[in-house]
């Protein structure tokens, strides 16, 4: 058995269109003064052209099978670090004050099986100003959906509160080796500074996860159970938030700005 091979427990799809590649590179605007992040570099085929653009690269590859194409790579780019570690393992802030000086960007091929835990890990991060990422197109298009919308959902709404997200390019299955069974997009966030924007990140996050719980059911339905009052009382707590609220009204209409004015007033 070859133990090169792409492995279905890593989620392994390696993108292989030199086109593709340089302008994941060429559309992140990285430069010769950012140090990156690159999560899966898997056999370099990023790696390659990125060390060429960024000032320093640090990636972090699961698979030590990998080595066989990342070595040579490492020894012949003295600005490129390859750790061999599960990248949800690694506690990011301790690692960027131990090595990096100042924001770091990321880049990176998500496996589809754990994008949102990245991504969010990703976001907590404090100097990661920017990442971008090839992840499910299905993904891509709830993270950057509007209100009204059938891919609008709570994950949107938070991520939305956190980054602003831009869909920089549709990449197709048959760019990957394996191809997967479904098209992929690229996005960029670019992260916000939250603070003074929320007053109470934790209720934000808990109010967006309580009106998306079940889409079936109204606003006011949802938010009954975070309620101690009726459900009258917490109509009126709505419309003394604002007077749109009735009892007709479904979280899948509502915009971040309504969800932040919502928790700020709570």
């Amino acid at each position: 058995m070859d133990s090169n091979r792409p492995k279905k427990k890593f989620g392994q799809n390696f993108l292989n269109s030199d086109v593709i590649l340089k302008r994941i590179i060429k559309d992140s605007g990285v430069n010769q003064n950012d140090t990156v992040i690159e999560i899966g570099p898997g056999r370099g085929a990023l790696t390659k052209y990125l060390v060429h653009s960024a000032k320093k690269v640090f990636a972090f590859e699961i698979d030590l099978g990998l080595k066989t194409y990342l070595t040579p790579l490492e020894q012949l780019n003295p600005n490129l670090l390859v750790t061999y570690q599960d990248i949800l393992e690694v506690d990011l802030d301790a690692f960027i004050e131990a090595h990096i000086e100042g924001d770091v960007k990321v880049i990176a091929n998500i496996p589809y099986y754990i994008t949102s835990p990245i991504i969010f890990k990703l976001l907590e991060a404090n100097r990661v100003s920017e990442m971008t990422l090839l992840i499910q197109k299905e993904v891509a298009d709830r993270l950057a959906s509007k209100p009204n919308s059938k891919d609008y959902s709570g994950i949107t709404v938070i991520i939305q509160a956190m980054a602003k997200v831009e869909k920089l390019m549709q990449v197709k299955r048959t760019a990957f080796y394996p191809a997967p069974n479904v098209d992929s997009t690229v996005i960029k966030l670019t992260k916000k500074a939250v603070n003074g924007l929320i007053d109470d990140v934790p209720l934000f996050t808990k109010l967006v996860k309580a009106s998306f719980k079940q889409k079936r059911k109204t606003l006011l339905n949802n938010l009954e159970a975070l309620s101690e009052t009726s459900k009258e009382q917490l109509l009126l707590k709505l419309q003394a938030i604002d007077p749109k609220y009735d009892q007709f009204t479904r979280a899948e209409s509502l915009s971040l700005e309504d969800f932040i004015l919502m928790a700020n007033r709570w």
